[in-house]
């Protein structure tokens, strides 16, 4: 199967959810069967690289393949559709084919043994935020603690939240301070068939209570003396994240930009039908969809802009935040007018519209959040 393929199945998957989406958006849990026929039609194997089984090829080559898969999925469901996007993401750091010596050798069978897991049907996610960092994922409080000299095997404990796709990943990778060193690194556990009653080491703390995205399953764990495994190039976390060259950022940003496809779609066919049944628009309601048309216009430009920085293999890290920031504003506004222009309708759950506004309101608060996020673009702006 390649990414072609796979990429043919999904707006059926798409079609499918957008069905059943009264009852979807009604959710405020996961469904493993969504898990489940993403597995079936091949979603996990667009991560991992094709000498291993996958199909992933390079960034240049792949990004666009991603992003499409995940702005079509959302317009059916965007929650399954952001929890199954951390999977794509986090795999990144193992596609780097090398590193060097001493520790090529154990990268290279660490490598195998992740990238062996996915052919086998397991699905991994990341639960690397904290209560009270700000988003910033550097400034984690857990530890964890080395098992014996020269190993890779720790015990982790502290706290975390925002674990999205819990109970349905099998593995999740996180970041802790290891004992007698400075600097987080990158870790990554087994969780599945884990209770989460704290007599293995995890103990649930909060579940996820979102006021959009609410079927995430994006917990918040304490992690007590929990078996964790390090990357096997200990301390160049920074590293292997830059080989994801930002893809887990515009992947949240193409699941948004798939809501506001639908946005549009549902509000122009019900414009339609009320102009067809004899209805007439109010001027405000013109000039609300003609500007919800200009932003829309706006979000799909900003988008094409990050998806060709991979294409072009600049790896801009600035155009993606760019383009993130701009969706996550123009995306909140365009749900705005389209709720506004559809009266009192949209504020129930008769209607789609309030639980996309919820919904595409996570791009600015989640991964970094408002604040770190205009820190990193001005200290980018200011850079040569």
């Amino acid at each position: 199967m390649n990414a072609e393929q796979i990429l043919e199945k999904i707006p059926a998957v798409a079609k499918e959810w957008a069905s059943q989406r009264e009852e979807r958006q009604q959710r405020t849990k996961a469904d493993p069967i969504d898990y489940e026929t993403l597995r079936g039609i091949g979603v996990p194997l667009l991560a991992v690289p094709q000498e291993f089984g996958g199909t992933w090829q390079d960034l240049s080559r792949s990004s666009r393949t991603i992003g499409l898969m995940l702005r079509t999925l959302a317009q059916g469901d965007p929650s399954i559709t952001l929890a199954s996007s951390m999977h794509q993401g986090v795999l990144a750091s193992w596609r780097v084919p090398t590193v060097p010596e001493p520790y090529n050798d154990a990268w290279q069978k660490q490598r195998s043994e992740v990238f062996a897991t996915v052919t086998d049907g397991a699905w991994w996610g990341t639960i690397v935020s904290e209560p009270g960092s700000g988003g910033d994922t550097g400034k984690t409080r857990s530890m964890c603690i080395q098992e014996s000299p020269e190993s890779l095997k720790y015990r982790l404990s502290g706290q975390k939240h925002f674990g999205s796709g819990s109970g349905l990943t099998s593995f999740m990778t996180t970041r802790a301070l290891p004992d007698g060193e400075s600097t987080p690194d990158l870790f990554f556990m087994e969780v599945r068939g884990q209770p989460w009653d704290g007599t293995t080491g995890i103990r649930l703390a909060a579940e996820w209570k979102g006021h959009g995205m609410s079927s995430t399953n994006s917990h918040a764990f304490e992690f007590t003396n929990f078996p964790a495994t390090r990357v096997a190039w200990p301390g160049h976390q920074a590293e292997l994240m830059a080989g994801n060259g930002s893809l887990g950022g515009m992947s949240f940003t193409s699941v948004i930009v798939g809501v506001v496809d639908a946005a549009m779609d549902y509000t122009r066919n019900w414009l339609k039908t009320n102009l067809a049944n004899g209805s007439s628009l109010r001027a405000f309601q013109q000039v609300e969809w003609t500007m919800a048309e200009q932003e829309a216009w706006l979000i799909d430009q900003a988008w094409e802009s990050g998806m060709r920085s991979f294409e072009n293999n600049t790896l801009d890290r600035r155009t993606v935040l760019l383009a993130k920031e701009n969706v996550a504003r123009l995306a909140a506004s365009v749900l705005d007018r389209l709720c506004k222009l559809s009266g009192g309708t949209a504020y129930t759950k008769y209607s789609p519209l309030g639980t996309w506004l919820q919904d595409v309101r996570a791009l600015g608060y989640l991964r970094p959040p408002w604040a770190l996020a205009f820190d990193n673009m001005f200290n980018m702006s200011l850079e040569e």
